[in-house]
């Protein structure tokens, strides 16, 4: 080969680049002194630099745009592309594979609708800080529409940096093949930086099928980081507020998960001795049965959470947003006796709540993996708390729970909280259990025993309906074990398809559908505000729904029917038993409410279903909510 030579990289499965080709970023050859110049197919180079940073498996659908990248991922040894039925449920996978392994979920679509549809799945990513990126093929440079006063120049164009750029956290449009390691670099590296998220490439076809000499390519340098806090000043601030908190509570955050950071987490809850509330996105941080773990709070939290937080003195806040799903919507009534202190990578999220009703005392702005060993380092024994934990397991008798029992033997279906706690003893202990939206992520939320090793996984703060089997099926193409997928019978429809992913590919996962015939917590809404004025909630108000049965049936998954109370443990045992899929239809209790639930302009405390407010004031330590009144700190003093 003489110098300026072409030799197109190209690999079977299997097999590795051949020694006349350089694989991407490596060395070049040099003969007699001089570097002989190998070129490769920009996306060939664009997959190799994926498979280089760990990414196994690449999720999307083919389109005229998008041809040229997934032929270089099925041709690559260590890549493997997955399929799924609509874009959607490839960026959800993309993510769902980023929340199991801890690297980059990458999703490869066409242009317009191709790219236009992950978009939900993008939002669920960068609002619940997950690390993907989105490869969207583009229409040819010279059919881009550029400047000119027209909608479209090329078939199927879209502006989809634009589209996407409030919802990533760096949108580019390649235009020159030269600068693809540049930018894939600068991607990736934003992608976890800080606070991680979503981040797209929009390739057009025609750079995707251009060559490049890897050597030759320009790189990206991250701009050095200058520490701005003095995260031993602040952790000195922060010591005597917790060496003087008579009623002080841990809350932990989905943002202790991105990253997670293992060990270092368990020592400091058992150095800080406090009693710990979760948020939903935490339920996994803290197994069911450590002593100091009181469970989650918030608008559908339990009612001992709720009283746990209501009259705590200091809040000590780990990557928490303190949405308003945690906080009730009336935000003076929130917490109003304690000294709030938030930790979190993000400044704005702690800034928010200026002059809208909760004083956040103390905000540090670091990350999490760093603050932690940092505070873990600093603190002394944890002073005795006996008197404030006496107080929390008296609530935890006292109160009620709000859980009907089982239901009748012959009802037909079963109580959602009975069928919850008898998963809890059938799901493996290092499972992935992946949780849609609605009544169930609320009732598995609130009910399930996590066990230590067990994620529980949900699209947190986007909420998607559907989000969970595309995510499971992201989990799973990788997965050394199983994965549990709890999905409501509205969200199911919405990612029906899907199902055919899961027989094809036999992948490990249990899916259980809650099904309710209907949108339960919609239909609970209606009722609260609308007097049961019931529309596009169920069947008879304009919802349609299919014999998901046969449908599972049709695509040869195995089916497990669940329908009395009596039966749920042994069928469990029957769906654990079985090591490909397998879908699990479980009659859930259609008439079954989401209890307790705070409705909108009630304190924390006061959920419904209503109990009796001497009740409540018996048991409360901080006095009633006056409307109005500033936000007041208890300057620690005692239960």
């Amino acid at each position: 080969m003489t110098a300026g030579a072409t030799a197109a990289r190209r690999w079977s499965r299997g097999s590795k680049p051949t020694p006349t080709s350089t694989s991407c970023g490596g060395t070049a050859i040099e003969r007699a002194g001089e570097r002989q110049e190998v070129r490769v197919k920009l996306s060939d180079y664009v997959i190799d630099f994926l498979a280089r940073r760990g990414v196994s498996h690449v999720f999307g659908i083919s389109g005229g745009a998008a041809v040229h990248m997934f032929d270089s991922a099925a041709k690559h040894p260590d890549v493997t592309p997955i399929f799924p039925q609509h874009e959607q449920a490839a960026a959800i996978a993309a993510d769902g594979y980023a929340r199991a392994t801890g690297r980059l979920g990458v999703a490869i679509t066409t242009s317009g609708p191709g790219a236009t549809n992950l978009l939900t799945g993008v939002c669920c990513a960068y609002y619940d800080s997950v690390p993907t990126l989105m490869i969207t093929g583009q229409v040819a440079t010279h059919r881009l529409k550029g400047k000119n006063d027209v909608r479209q120049l090329g078939f199927q164009e879209t502006d989809v940096t634009s589209i996407f750029a409030t919802v990533t956290k760096y949108a580019v449009q390649i235009s020159d093949p030269a600068t693809i390691r540049y930018h894939l670099e600068k991607a990736y590296h934003l992608a976890f930086e800080g606070r991680p998220g979503a981040v797209l490439i929009d390739l057009p076809d025609d750079l995707q099928r251009a060559e490049v000499d890897p050597e030759a390519l320009a790189s990206f340098v991250p701009e050095a980081q200058i520490a701005t806090i003095d995260l031993d000043a602040e952790i000195a601030a922060l010591l005597p507020l917790i060496a003087q908190a008579k009623r002080p509570v841990l809350v932990l955050g989905g943002g202790l998960s991105t990253p997670r950071i293992g060990s270092m987490l368990d020592q400091l809850i058992d150095r800080l001795g406090m009693p710990v509330l979760t948020t939903w996105a935490a339920t996994d941080l803290i197994a069911h049965d450590h002593p100091l773990r009181v469970g989650p709070f918030g608008v559908y939290g339990p009612r001992l959470g709720n009283f746990t937080v209501q009259n705590a003195d200091l809040i000590l806040c780990l990557g928490s947003r303190l949405s308003q799903n945690v906080t009730g919507g009336i935000l003076p009534s929130f917490a109003r006796a304690a000294t709030i202190v938030m930790v979190d990578a993000s400044r704005g999220e702690m800034d928010k709540f200026d002059a809208r009703g909760i004083a956040v005392a103390t905000r540090i702005e670091a990350q999490l993996d760093a603050f932690v060993p940092k505070l873990l380092g600093a603190l002394e024994a944890a002073p005795p708390r006996d008197e404030w934990l006496a107080k929390i397991a008296h609530w935890r008798a006292a109160l009620p729970d709000d859980r009907p029992g089982p239901a009748p033997a012959n009802a037909g279906f079963v109580d959602a909280y009975d069928f919850v706690d008898k998963l809890s003893d059938a799901v493996p202990a290092d499972e992935l259990i992946y949780v849609d939206t609605g009544g169930n992520l609320t009732w598995t939320c609130n009910g399930f025993r996590i066990q230590r090793g067990q994620r529980l996984i949900s699209d947190w703060n986007n909420t998607a309906m559907g989000y969970a089997l595309a995510a499971a099926i992201g989990a799973a193409v990788q997965a050394r074990g199983g994965v549990s997928c709890i999905i409501g019978d509205g969200g199911l429809m919405l990612s029906l398809g899907e199902l055919a992913l899961l027989a094809r590919h036999k992948l490990p996962v249990r899916l259980f559908l809650f099904n309710n015939h209907g949108h339960g917590i919609q239909k609970q809404t209606l009722e609260t505000w609308l007097d049961g004025n019931y529309v596009g909630v169920d069947a008879p108000s304009g919802l349609s729904f299919v014999d998901v049965v046969k449908v599972a049936e049709a695509m040869d998954l195995p089916v497990v029917t669940i329908s009395r109370s009596a039966d749920i443990a042994a069928k469990l045992r029957e769906v654990y038993a079985r090591k490909g899929p397998v879908f699990c239809n479980v009659e859930i209790n259609p008439a079954q409410k989401l209890y307790p639930v705070l409705k909108f302009g009630a304190p924390l405390e006061s959920q419904m279903p209503a109990i009796d407010d001497a009740l409540i004031a018996r048991e409360m330590i901080v006095p009633a909510f006056v409307p109005g009144a500033p936000p007041k700190h208890s300057g620690g003093a005692g239960v």
